[in-house]
């Protein structure tokens, strides 16, 4: 096994989900090789990271919103029971949960962000050439992303890697602006609406979505095909700025 072969495996690897044998292979290139081995490494270190993030429980304020409405939705059960045939009691529930649940997959993309910023290497791929890293989505998980050329913001291109969120695997893109991190991540999704509950504002003509969590600002939205989420520090306006040109660009390379 050489580094090129060896780096098509390397999250499987680290994940434990090789075959024996090509475990074996894996297991005695990343000792051989010092740059693999030490790629493997960071990895791992990466994922103890994820581990360690908090999970978040709801604010006491939500649960006594739904412990009442759970109570009032029993009494009208015991009145109604003919009402609420199985397919209805779950709807009921379903209504009973979402209007104070987070977004869940924008708040994965914010643990990310916060897990990353804090690996010596947080991108995979580093490079600040804006082409050899669409290439490198593209040759390395087949994805279509498109990277946006943020540096007459200030905001200078930093790498890439390939992320997972929702157990989909994703594109991140990493930028800099100062000692100011900015996450763009894309996760590819044909069936899935944007289900985030924070404040929709349009900017530009655009419809987006944008959520506080753990300090840090997001601005979301979909296309049909994908989800998209920029996470960073840095305040609305440029994060919306952000969106707008990637969304910008994105439609220009569909046309083009």
């Amino acid at each position: 096994m050489n580094c090129v072969e060896f780096e098509t495996c390397l999250h499987p690897f680290v994940d434990g989900e090789l075959e024996v044998a090509d475990t074996l292979v894996a297991t005695v290139h990343a000792r051989e090789c010092a740059a693999c081995g030490g790629r493997v490494e960071k990895e791992r270190r990466f994922r103890e990271l994820l581990r360690r993030q908090p999970r978040e429980s709801a604010p006491s304020e939500l649960r006594a919103t739904i412990r009442r409405r759970i109570r009032r939705s029993g009494r009208v059960a015991a009145v109604r029971p003919w009402l609420l045939a199985p397919p209805v009691a779950a709807a009921l529930l379903l209504w009973l949960l979402l209007p104070g649940s987070p977004p869940s997959l924008v708040s994965e993309l914010v643990d990310k962000h916060m897990a990353y910023a804090q690996i010596e290497q947080p991108a995979e791929f580093v490079s600040a050439e804006r082409a050899a890293v669409e290439a490198w989505f593209s040759q390395r998980a087949g994805l279509r992303v498109t990277v946006s050329d943020y540096s007459p913001s200030g905001m200078r291109l930093i790498g890439a890697r390939i992320a997972e969120a929702e157990e989909r695997k994703a594109a991140y893109v990493l930028y800099e602006k100062g000692r100011t991190l900015l996450s763009v991540f894309m996760v590819p999704s044909s069936e899935r609406a944007l289900e985030a509950r924070g404040q929709h504002v349009a900017y530009r003509g655009q419809d987006y979505v944008t959520f506080e969590r753990k300090g840090y600002r997001t601005v979301s939205w979909t296309d049909g095909r994908a989800v998209f989420g920029l996470v960073s520090m840095l305040d609305y306006e440029a994060l919306l700025e952000c969106a707008h040109k990637l969304r910008a660009d994105r439609a220009r390379q569909a046309g083009g």
